[in-house]
């Protein structure tokens, strides 16, 4: 069998980190954060999402340095929890059978909307646009790593491109008071802070990604010292880049159009340039929704292919294009799924990606990390967490508030999605034990 091949460095990892972590997201989330906030105080969202990311990549990029390898949260796991880890590990996997095609069609609909603002009729038909966009970019994907590397560096430039635009059309206009959220009126008459469970929701979607870049573990130059880097730069840079945008948007848009407009960045971008540079700029916007999706399926694909190497996942998945070496069958299978996705309303693909992943993996993870910590002090750690246990308390601590918070973050969804994977497990085990005792 043909295995996978080392040919992402540096660059190329954060590239690919930083397209899947801005992607269409903020394009289409920002009105929904500041309705639930009322106003302004939305951006205390947006800073809760970053600390939410920095301090839960510090603890992947710990686990990433000491368990390199295809897959990421499914290795952490499944080493990090010693004989629960393979039922774990297993839950995880399960849950990505859900959660990568929610994650992907959530960027084909972003993107089918923003279609809408170059060719109106789209609006009228988004599903069967964002199916259609799904479909390409798996297709798009069906190639080897070395190639799809140097498209990312591509794509990674019209990303940052899009954001610089939006950012330095925005500067001259830019109000301080802006950062002051705790100063901003609420529009809705409701208490000052509530409504930040849903805010945070959507703000902590926004910084998905961080992580991608451990699911291609065994396709990264020295990983141990890469994948850490990658994190740490990525996370970093889209959190300046996400507070200064949306300040730049607050102090130009009327805060009530901020708040229910379908293409947020392309009305501040013509109230700023006019309609026609807005619709220009929109395809770039486009660019950066397809760069997304690009990046979200080629890591979910290979996580899949590293549970089926290990005989932990069904082993169709193992298998990899004989002459490319990339895995086939696990990109058609979230690629058809991710195309049947698309036909449900944005909003509900939104919070439901946050209600399954919540517990499994990101809670569970840090507690993995730690556990590892205590279990085996002397493990080789390449990268150490920054102000160790700090991150790992702050990181379970907001992913708690998520869970808990008074808005219902966590669906009952997201636990239907546990159980089945529990049932499914137990079901496969005790049929894997009776083909044994039979043999």
């Amino acid at each position: 069998m043909s295995s996978l091949r080392r040919e992402i460095g540096l660059w190329r990892g954060v590239a690919l980190n930083m397209i899947d972590m801005v992607g269409i997201g903020p394009f289409i989330t920002i009105p929904f954060i500041l309705a639930a906030m009322g106003g302004g105080r939305g951006m205390l969202a947006w800073v809760l999402g970053g600390l939410l990311a920095i301090s839960d990549g510090l603890v992947t990029a710990e686990l990433s340095a000491e368990l390199p390898g295809a897959g990421g949260s499914y290795v952490f796991l499944r080493n990090a929890y010693g004989k629960w880890g393979r039922l774990v590990s297993f839950l995880f996997l399960f849950q990505i059978l859900v959660s990568a095609p929610l994650s992907m069609a959530s960027g084909c609909i972003g993107f089918a909307n923003y279609l809408g603002v170059l060719v109106p009729r789209a609006t009228h038909a988004v599903p069967l646009t964002a199916m259609i966009v799904c479909i390409l970019t798996t297709l798009l994907l069906l190639r080897r790593i070395g190639d799809i590397g140097k498209f990312s560096i591509l794509l990674w430039i019209g990303v940052l491109g899009t954001l610089a635009i939006v950012i330095f059309a925005g500067l001259p206009h830019l109000k301080l008071s802006a950062f002051q959220f705790w100063n901003a009126p609420r529009l809705d008459g409701k208490l000052a802070y509530s409504g930040l469970g849903v805010a945070l929701i959507y703000s902590v979607y926004d910084y998905l990604g961080y992580y991608n870049i451990c699911y291609l573990g065994d396709e990264v130059h020295e990983p141990s010292r890469t994948i850490p880097r990658v994190i740490v730069i990525s996370i970093l840079s889209i959190g300046a880049i996400y507070l200064v945008m949306n300040a730049c948007i607050i102090s130009v848009l009327p805060m009530k159009q901020a708040m229910t407009s379908q293409s947020v960045v392309s009305d501040y971008l013509a109230a700023l340039l006019g309609t026609r540079a807005a619709r220009w700029i929109s395809l770039l916007i486009l660019w950066t929704a397809f760069a997304s999706i690009f990046s979200l399926m080629l890591g979910y694909s290979r996580i899949l292919y590293a549970a089926a190497r290990d005989r932990n996942f069904f082993a169709i998945f193992s298998r990899l294009h004989p002459t490319h070496a990339y895995p086939v069958v696990s990109l058609l299978f979230l690629g058809g799924v991710a195309a049947i996705f698309c036909w449900i309303p944005l909003k509900n693909v939104l919070q439901a990606i946050l209600s399954i992943r919540a517990i499994i993996p990101f809670m569970a993870q840090i507690v993995g990390a730690v556990i590892l910590r205590v279990r085996e002090p002397e493990r080789p750690r390449p990268f150490r967490m920054w102000l160790y246990p700090l991150p790992a308390i702050v990181a379970l601590g907001l992913w708690s508030f998520i869970v808990i918070s008074p808005e219902k973050g966590l669906k009952v969804g997201g636990l239907y999605v546990i159980a089945a994977g529990i049932v499914f497990y137990v079901l496969r085990e005790a049929f894997a034990k009776k083909l044994k005792i039979g043999n």
